[in-house]
């Protein structure tokens, strides 16, 4: 069953041809063949050798390879529908005729298609779901390719596809264009795995906003297949009678769920998170709000990342319990941010580490107080562009691959516009910290390259904060000491405000707390 798409389901106009652009330079680009409008062919869908978008003639150029029996057979078909992915998410397009055929004598079959109207997402036929509740944790592994494995925990069941619960950090690997295979395993008590590949449907926080759902939708290679999952989804719903222990009806445990080791299974899940959650030298309680503002963060980054507005019933609170202890006792929230946090996304750690540092001198600086709100807001947001191209937050943009650039930029307007709908951040606050933070008094920084007569108090003073950051801590570089990382900057004045560094030396001297 398919379920009618809304309108932010729905590709057109300028992000239509920029899904497309990108298509043209990815693999796994399917034509499903039509009998008419709105009924598919009984066959597979056939997998597209290239695709290119003229857009002078206004229409789809794409070539098919196969034996001389599949190419005769294609071209007696005259409707297709092109599946194509954007964003990781599958979505198709409206029935497209064929305006041209040609055949070659090398095996290649070249047709011209209608240039696509819009592109609308796939939404996967329902089949019965089971629900999981505390009482059953099963551990599962989303494998991106062969070298990225993340673990979560089932959140639903059913023969078609399944949620996944995943920490928000983790969730952001999501984000970037994936350009391997995906499939899961999920681990049952007894020890079995059920291992499938899967397609992405969605990305998004839980309603409650306190961890991230991925949908997976299983890509089953029979009907047998499917049947066997569906057996699976009634071994879990027969588990979850049991415990729930409703007239006593079932009395004992699915196979799949018997152990002998219980207490082993159920910290599977907790190992590996305790383990990499040994932080020292934190004041006690500050590492939990810092991991608490991450995550919330990283679940803003979610909803840019489906196109859907910024949730300012959680952004608010999350500003306001920033700035709350950063006034009550900054130099506990700076200690505790200098500490390593592999839990958290280096890009969300620069971000807070800055603001620890830049939030206090931008009321030294002619800012009113009154504006700590749209300052903090500001400051929260500027980098989450960065996540949608890398995991590092301290490298050049201007380096990227045009494409990736392209992208970066896009996230970056949409950041914008998302920001501007907030409506109580002065356009000069948010152009100032979210536009040019990283922009150069020599005009060589992005994404304007605006020079220093173009550049604000606030532009040059998070430019240092940032740069200082990057010195310190290194990220993707070797780390400087504090001293070391002032004399670079200083070095560097053609592209870093020297009036500003002093003021961060006078404000924080020059062995800043935890240095």
């Amino acid at each position: 069953m398919q379920t009618k798409p809304t309108h932010s389901d729905s590709l057109t106009g300028l992000v239509l041809k920029r899904a497309l652009d990108t298509a043209s330079k990815q693999t796994g680009l399917k034509l499903q063949p039509l009998v008419n409008d709105k009924q598919e062919a009984d066959v597979e869908p056939i997998v597209v050798a290239s695709l290119l978008v003229d857009r002078d003639k206004h229409c789809l150029k794409l070539q098919l390879i196969g034996t001389n029996e599949d190419l005769n057979t294609w071209t007696h078909w005259g409707l297709f529908r092109l599946l194509i992915k954007h964003r990781n998410l599958l979505h198709e397009s409206d029935s497209l005729a064929v305006l041209h055929t040609e055949l070659s004598q090398d095996g290649h079959l070249t047709l011209t298609l209608e240039m696509p109207k819009q592109l609308n997402k796939v939404f996967n036929r329902e089949f019965f779901r089971v629900s999981l509740d505390q009482r059953i944790k099963l551990p599962v592994t989303l494998h991106l390719g062969r070298f990225l494995n993340i673990t979560g925990t089932l959140e639903d069941f059913s023969a078609g596809g399944c949620r996944v619960a995943l920490s928000p950090q983790l969730a952001l690997h999501f984000i970037r264009p994936i350009e391997y295979s995906l499939s899961c395993t999920i681990t049952f008590p007894n020890g079995y795995q059920l291992n499938t590949p899967f397609e992405m449907t969605y990305l998004k926080p839980q309603e409650g906003f306190l961890y991230a759902l991925v949908g997976c939708h299983f890509q089953h290679n029979s009907l047998q297949d499917e049947k066997e999952f569906m057996r699976y989804a009634f071994e879990i719903e027969r588990e979850i009678s049991r415990l729930s222990n409703i007239e006593s009806v079932v009395k004992y445990p699915s196979p799949l769920f018997e152990t002998t080791d219980k207490k082993a299974h159920k910290n599977v899940i907790k190992e590996k998170h305790l383990a990499a959650s040994a932080i020292t030298l934190v004041p006690k309680g500050y590492a939990e709000k810092i991991q608490m503002l991450a995550d919330q963060l990283a679940l803003q980054a979610l909803l840019l990342a489906m196109h859907q507005t910024l949730n300012a019933s959680k952004l608010k609170p999350l500003a306001i319990d920033f700035i709350d202890a950063l006034e009550t006792n900054g130099n506990a929230v700076r200690l505790a941010l200098q500490q390593p946090h592999p839990l958290i996304n280096p890009v969300i750690l620069h971000t807070l580490r800055v603001i620890s540092y830049c939030f206090p001198l931008v009321f030294k600086i002619g800012i009113n107080r009154g504006m700590e709100l749209p300052v903090m807001m500001s400051l929260l947001l500027h980098d989450l562009g960065k996540l949608f191209v890398s995991e590092q937050p301290c490298f050049n943009p201007l380096k990227l691959t045009p494409d990736r650039l392209r992208l970066m930029k896009q996230h970056q307007i949409q950041l914008l516009r998302a920001a501007s709908a907030l409506n109580w951040i002065p356009p000069n606050i948010g152009e100032s910290l979210m536009v040019n933070a990283n922009e150069r008094l020599d005009g060589s920084g992005y994404p304007r390259g605006l020079q220093q007569g173009k550049l604000d108090a606030l532009s040059r003073l998070v430019a240092v904060c940032k740069v200082l950051d990057c010195l310190v801590h290194g990220y993707n570089d070797p780390a400087m000491r504090w001293r070391d990382a002032y004399k670079w900057v200083y070095k560097h004045k053609h592209w870093f405000d020297l009036p500003m560094l002093r003021g961060f030396i006078q404000y924080y001297g020059l062995q800043p707390l935890a240095s």
